[in-house]
């Protein structure tokens, strides 16, 4: 075999690992980001809230994924400025089993009643279910103006 066969052989063989490297690689990065669960649609009164993925675990197609987030501060999340007393619709994009509502008062996860108090206040609230894919968490924020 002569000596500039063998580089071209050499060329090509490079060139495919390279291929392949890119191609394995970008396959995890895929994956990573590919299985979530759907985002609830939140309206408080007549205003849509802006909902945030939080805790969840998740399958899809063969793929699972688990997150752990801590829970946000106020200030992480866009407030929605909404009337007190507004009542607040959580519409999932099915139906869970074993739905939760809570509100965050001092750090601490507490179970309440879909309705945003009546005092002037920012309100952080957290709301999820269980469905046959997983489970997952949704948090949003809102504001009572004076």
């Amino acid at each position: 075999m002569s000596g500039l066969r063998r580089k071209g052989l050499w060329m090509i063989v490079i060139g495919l690992l390279v291929v392949g490297g890119i191609l394995y690689a970008t396959s995890f990065w895929k994956s990573g980001t590919s299985v979530k669960p759907p985002l609830p649609t939140v309206r408080v009164g007549t205003v849509t809230a802006e909902v945030k993925l939080s805790t969840f675990c998740w399958s899809d197609g063969g793929e699972a994924v688990c997150e752990d987030h801590a829970l946000p501060e106020a200030d992480d999340l866009q407030l929605v400025p909404v009337e007190a007393g507004a009542e607040i619709d959580v519409e999932f994009h099915a139906e869970p089993s074993n739905a939760s509502f809570h509100q965050l008062v001092d750090g601490e996860l507490v179970p309440a009643e879909p309705v945003v108090p009546d005092e002037p206040g920012v309100y952080v609230f957290e709301t999820g279910g269980d469905w046959p894919q997983g489970d997952s968490r949704y948090v949003f924020g809102v504001e009572v103006k004076e």
